[in-house]
């Protein structure tokens, strides 16, 4: 199924034979369906492939989906043309503003020298030395949604592992401290902010910072799924609210209306002045330190990957939600752009990057012959984040002993309430394993979460056990094995869980976490 936007404008990349390239791909990765988008010059050529919602509900230039990270250049933007306008003195340093200096006492780290010193550029740029922490995002407080504000404040309990300015670390939580900035310094809400600056100017009118938007909305919101490998079947995911993730990635749009964005970029139109495209533009950190996956070393600037692919200087970033997955490419030489979304996590995007650099290779003239092969790149990509763990064991204890080593606590010591700070109270119950039912398990659900997961706890040796998250809306990836460890207090009873967090997505560590027993009041 495929509909097509100016089928009859010559020179349209969007044949039926690339439609059929499409289809294979889909089909390969176990996509429903995803909407495209080119940007050739003035030329803008879209499609629809395959189903925004099973059985029927086809994809098309209109369907409305989740932009996950690529909201990350609208913050950005939005922040660069506040900054060039000159209106607002809180701003009058740029991007060396201290995120302090705006914030005040709501922008806290466990480092008091990055407290004062973290620039907007820091923050913009993935150099504050925050890694991810995307497990501690909450959206739900005390019964409230949680906002920005609340996961700015958040970060005073979160380790910060490495200096700042040393090393590139991607932090959600930056982009949603850069979005509290914004509120800040305007007085107003980001997607109201994001409309006067950015989407109402374009005339995007099909672009939202809110759930409940994009579902009222004229046109279709697309649904999420995943593939069941044992039944062979999709399986429906639901909507996720995504409030408290604001500039980080909570855009929804479409095709048709990000090609208005992209064509923007490529242009250095208004509603952005030169000094904005300029920022735009300009790397400001380095991503990769050496070429990998086709391309080159990646630099970081304002919510863009800049690299080249075969020469050609390319600007790209991509975005991953629970159910969804998006890529947005631009070549400013070749005044030419691809933006695509579909409607799984991850292999959308393995499909979105294997069907965006045909489109690019063809725009250049790259030969087959010398074209990189993204699809094995993908395979091990998807391999690396899959939950498939073979030994969950070895996972988080590499070097554990050979020999068993009983726990000093029985499993029924270990029920209860654990809390910590920056991650929040997680209450684990007993429960057999579900392969084998001799052996007991701590079990935990934690549906208040912004990336709601399911903690179990299965025993390695002492009083070691292996803490494994996974995510029941998406059981195929995203899953972890950290290494967790009881402590004893100096009554005799299990005082604290000490969890070392870590994302396998980046390869990153993510420090320790001291979840201290609650006591419960008699």
């Amino acid at each position: 199924m495929a509909t097509t936007q100016e089928k009859t404008r010559a020179g349209n990349p969007l044949t039926e034979e690339f439609a059929a390239f499409v289809k294979e791909k889909l089909e390969k990765w176990k996509v429903p369906g995803m909407s495209l988008a080119v940007i050739d010059g003035e030329d803008v050529y879209a499609e629809g492939y395959g189903y925004a919602t099973l059985p029927d509900t086809p994809a098309t230039p209109e369907t409305i989906w989740y932009c996950a990270s690529t909201t990350k250049a609208h913050t950005a933007a939005a922040l660069s043309k506040l900054i060039h306008e000159k209106k607002h003195d809180s701003l009058s340093k740029g991007w060396s503003t201290t995120l302090s200096s705006v914030l005040g006492d709501d922008f806290v780290l466990q480092d008091e020298w990055a407290t004062n010193h973290l620039t907007l550029e820091d923050a913009v740029s993935h150099r504050t030395g925050m890694p991810r922490h995307d497990k501690s995002s909450v959206r739900e407080i005390d019964g409230r949604q949680a906002t920005p504000r609340d996961i700015v404040r958040n970060l005073r309990n979160l380790p910060v592992t490495t200096e700042p300015r040393v090393s590139f670390y991607y932090c959600n939580l930056m982009y949603v401290t850069l979005s509290h900035v914004v509120e800040t310094v305007t007085g107003s809400k980001l997607g109201k902010v994001f409309k006067e600056l950015i989407w109402g100017p374009l005339d995007m009118k099909s672009t939202y910072l809110d759930l409940e938007d994009a579902k009222k909305a004229d046109g279709h919101l697309a649904d999420g799924y995943y593939w069941d490998k044992k039944k062979e079947e999709y399986k429906w995911i639901d909507f996720l609210g995504v409030g408290e993730v604001s500039g980080a990635g909570g855009t929804f749009s479409t095709a048709l209306d990000y090609a208005k964005w992209v064509k923007c970029l490529l242009h250095e139109t208004e509603p952005l002045s030169k000094d904005v495209h300029k920022d735009i533009k300009k790397p400001r950190s380095i991503g990769t330190t050496a070429p990998g996956g086709g391309l080159e070393i990646s630099l970081y600037s304002l919510g863009w990957q800049r690299t080249l692919y075969k020469g050609h200087v390319v600007y790209t970033h991509g975005g991953g939600m629970h159910a969804y997955g998006c890529e947005v490419y631009w070549l400013p030489d070749a005044k030419f752009g691809v933006v695509a979304f579909g409607n799984t996590a991850f292999t959308s995007n393995a499909v979105q990057d294997v069907v965006i650099y045909r489109l690019i290779g063809d725009k250049l003239g790259i030969p087959e012959e010398e074209r990189f092969d993204f699809d094995t790149t993908w395979e091990q990509r998807i391999k690396a984040i899959s939950g498939e763990i073979e030994d969950p064991v070895k996972e988080a204890f590499p070097n554990r002993p050979d020999t068993a080593i009983a726990s000093s606590f029985t499993t029924s010591e270990l029920v209860g309430s654990y809390y910590d700070p920056g991650y929040g109270t997680i209450t684990f119950r007993e429960e057999s394993h579900p392969d084998n039912p001799d052996e007991k398990s701590l079990v935990a659900d934690r549906p208040e979460m912004t990336w709601k997961y399911h903690v179990r706890l299965r025993h390695a040796f002492g009083d070691y056990w292996v803490v494994v998250v996974t995510t029941p809306w998406n059981p195929t990836l995203f899953n972890e094995c950290l290494p967790g460890e009881f402590k004893r207090g100096t009554d005799g009873k299990v005082a604290a869980l000490e969890i070392e967090w870590a994302s396998r997505m980046g390869g990153m560590h993510e420090g320790k976490a001291v979840f201290k027993r609650v006591v419960e009041k008699e």
